[in-house]
């Protein structure tokens, strides 16, 4: 058997995992209280942001493990294709979605120009806006999609060099990843560049590295062995120290946590999930949990401007309002996929004859 089907099997608590991240992200910008933080849950749910490092690092382990399997170039139209058609059709529906509330803002709130707001939109549907922080504005999650880009513009060209580096290399580099990354972050601080792709970049590598240092692992039975049987341990390890964070009201500055500083944790959350162990594909493959997965992408997009919508009656009624508008971003998020970013995709690369890996699993392959 291949390691690409090896690893489709594998990857179903990966997808199901996605679901949990995207719904943090959610609480986060929703949770009524959050800002207060006097209960454990707030001080958890204000965490929620941390979600997005946890993405750029997933999305880099996976194509790493999809794309960098053969050791040959990377077709970089077939590349590019495929991540059009993975991201773009629900992310440009989802800006259509928030349109609305972004120009009644920009008009009637900041007062903006019609220069700026003409520059913003141009930026956003270009995906270029996170380099333009002043420009961020329409659906606002969807900056994280426009780092995305960035490093999917990269991953052809560095993606096979990281490839020559197998097993402890690839661990040893990640390592290095890290230490420059959060030097960079400290660095860039006072320059109040939260937002950039660039400062993101590094734990993308870290998730890139991982994916090698992974395929190398499975490949020796002895150490996927071991893998497998550590693996509940290390997740539930790796979850109760991130939970240790709120619940001992640690302090550590939001802009690390923000770019990446958790990166161990997110790393050993992945290989663990991505293991064979029964438990775990047990806990995570139920078929309503993997739809949940591969909807997380919409649940990410189209929750913001979802809220704006239902702003006054959230404010109004309070708690179990909110609870409604999750269940509600949740469905939605369902059909979305679905209806609309699946077929688009699948169309796409019907149109354009592109076989890629995602096409052949696209069920286990989402991010």
């Amino acid at each position: 058997m291949s390691i690409t089907k090896k690893v489709a099997t594998k990857i179903t608590p990966l997808t199901s995992a996605r679901f949990f991240a995207a719904l943090f992200v959610v609480f986060y910008h929703g949770w009524p209280g959050l800002r207060r933080q006097h209960d454990f849950l707030s001080r958890v749910f204000a965490l929620g942001y941390t979600s997005v490092s946890f993405f750029f690092m997933l999305s880099g382990f996976i194509l790493a493990v999809v794309y960098l399997n053969s050791g040959e170039p990377i077709d970089k139209r077939r590349f590019f294709v495929s991540r059009f058609a993975r991201i773009y059709p629900l992310y440009l529906a989802a800006l259509a979605l928030d349109m609305p509330h972004f120009l009644h803002a920009e008009r009637y709130v900041t007062h903006s120009s019609a220069t700026h707001i003409i520059l913003a939109t141009l930026a956003s549907f270009g995906l270029v806006q996170a380099w333009f922080p002043t420009l961020m504005g329409i659906d606002f999650p969807s900056w994280s999609l426009s780092a995305e880009a960035f490093f999917y513009l990269l991953f052809p060209f560095v993606g096979p060099l990281l490839a020559k580096m197998r097993g402890i290399r690839s661990i040893a580099l990640a390592a290095v990843f890290y230490i420059l990354g959060i030097w960079l972050v400290q660095t860039l601080h006072s320059r109040d560049q939260a937002y950039l792709p660039l400062p993101h970049l590094f734990i993308f590598l870290i998730g890139v590295n991982l994916g090698l240092a992974y395929r190398s692992l499975v490949q020796s039975p002895i150490a996927k062995s071991a893998l497998e049987r550590i693996a509940p341990y290390i997740v539930a390890g790796s979850v109760s120290l991130f939970l240790a964070l709120p619940l001992f009201s640690v302090d550590i500055p939001e802009r690390f946590l923000q770019h990446g500083l958790l990166a161990p944790l997110f790393a050993l959350i992945i290989l663990g999930l991505a293991s064979e162990n029964r438990f775990i594909l047990k806990l995570f493959s139920p078929g309503w949990l993997v739809t949940l997965g591969e909807s997380s992408f919409a649940l990410y997009l189209i929750h913001v401007p979802i809220g704006a919508i239902l702003r006054l009656p959230i404010e109004r009624f309070g708690f179990y309002m909110f609870l409604c508008y999750v269940l509600l971003s949740v469905c939605l998020s369902i059909l979305s996929f679905k209806y609309l970013e699946l077929p688009c995709r699948q169309w796409i690369l019907k149109t354009e004859r592109v076989r890629s890996s995602e096409r052949v699993l696209t069920s286990s392959l989402m991010q």
